[in-house]
């Protein structure tokens, strides 16, 4: 069973918010596409997971460990009654070769050893059951959910941890003769109380070199007609509430300029003054934890998912929401 949500990356959710505020360079489309179709992949793994079923053993995912002075990311860690198992993925696509321990695309010589990763990923597993004197064997695999992947190698052990497309039903199955035990949940619970956050996210925006206002969660044009409580987009005719534009904007704030203070009056600049000051203060108060007083008041979020508390408050809103589908 899924111990944890997959939720949005925060280095996609950055780039995805300064790719609707300005334009990205040809290097930073490159950044956002990789991290797009890395989450794709991770999302279809878990898709083909639920599908296989896994309600006999404990699987955590997108976690970072402590590895020194650094971390470690974690795609997906599976536990069982006496051995956990790391599942790195990797949606490439491409012809890949794998030859005395180099990894090639096309020929060409890559920096990245995926295989190389894996070890150091179990490596450091093994260091903190060592140091926790829990009692489990660690295994790894790579998996490739990307069907436009060819991967050539003759080198077996490539060969016994990589598990491609076609493979992935039957490699989820072998869970099935698995057995949870209280050894397992102890192995969960270090693990998570080992986790840390995202240590290296640390992209920060120009307010003064992004484009300010509020955009349709539909089609996100920031052509919006303003009504009192609710905008139209002139796109595409979608009707949301101004709270719900908030959330968006102040979701966003926060991604864009992570440590920043979140003070009325910044939301108010970055949203270019489309919502009324009494208006943002009430949904500020609403919806976020508040500290400070006077000028230095700030808000933060309560929520780390606003897509999910967006459409939560649909069901109950006054000035409801009318989404056109486009």
């Amino acid at each position: 069973m899924f111990l944890n949500n997959r939720k949005v990356p925060k280095e996609l959710l950055y780039w995805n918010a300064l790719d609707l505020r300005s334009n990205l360079s040809s290097d930073e489309r490159y950044i956002l596409r990789t991290l797009q179709k890395g989450y794709e992949g991770e999302c279809l793994y878990d898709k083909i997971f639920d599908e296989i079923g896994h309600e006999n053993i404990y699987i955590l995912r997108d976690i970072y460990l402590p590895a020194g002075k650094a971390a470690a990311q974690y795609d997906s860690i599976i536990i069982s009654g006496n051995r956990v198992v790391v599942n790195e993925i990797k949606n490439i696509s491409g012809d890949y070769r794998f030859e005395n321990n180099n990894w090639y695309k096309n020929g060409r010589e890559l920096s990245d050893n995926a295989f190389a990763q894996l070890s150091r990923a179990k490596g450091r597993l093994k260091k903190l059951r060592n140091e926790c004197r829990l009692n489990f064997e660690v295994e790894g695999n790579l998996i490739f959910p990307n069907d436009d992947l060819r991967l050539a190698t003759e080198n077996q052990y490539v060969l016994k941890e990589a598990v491609l497309r076609n493979h992935m039903r039957k490699y989820f199955r072998q869970f099935k003769d698995e057995r949870l035990n209280d050894n397992a949940m102890n192995i969960a619970e270090i693990i998570q109380g080992n986790a840390v956050e995202n240590p290296y996210f640390n992209e920060l925006a120009d307010i003064y070199k992004i484009r300010r206002g509020l955009y349709c969660g539909q089609c996100k044009t920031f052509d919006l007609y303003k009504g009192r409580f609710q905008m139209r987009c002139n796109r595409c005719g979608s009707v949301e509430s101004n709270e719900t534009h908030l959330l968006r904007a102040m979701g966003d704030f926060e991604i864009l300029f992570s440590g920043v203070p979140m003070t009325r009056s910044a939301l108010l600049y970055f949203i270019d003054f489309q919502i009324s000051r009494t208006a943002v203060y009430k949904v500020l108060k609403k919806h976020c934890d508040i500290t400070g007083q006077g000028r230095n008041t700030a808000y933060k979020l309560k929520y780390a998912e606003v897509a999910e508390v967006i459409a939560k408050i649909r069901e109950t809103q006054r000035y409801k929401d009318r989404i056109t589908q486009i």
